[in-house]
């Protein structure tokens, strides 16, 4: 992530998916927040979209 143009496409790819509730993305720190409803969307879902918009994710350790 390097540009305003990778972070409106992360949001672009996670945005209207069902279960989504919000998306932070911080282009300063490369991280992107997601919240969302595990009843509706599983994470890897989350990550695939991402990867597919060209990204390589990596899920932040547990409490962070």
């Amino acid at each position: 992530m390097s540009c305003e143009g990778c972070v409106q496409a992360i949001q672009r790819s996670l945005s209207g998916l069902a279960g989504v509730e919000q998306v932070a993305v911080h282009l300063d720190t490369k991280r992107v927040r997601v919240r969302f409803d595990p009843a509706q969307i599983q994470e890897d879902a989350i990550q695939q979209r991402i990867e597919q918009a060209g990204f390589s994710p990596q899920p932040a350790p547990s409490g962070e």
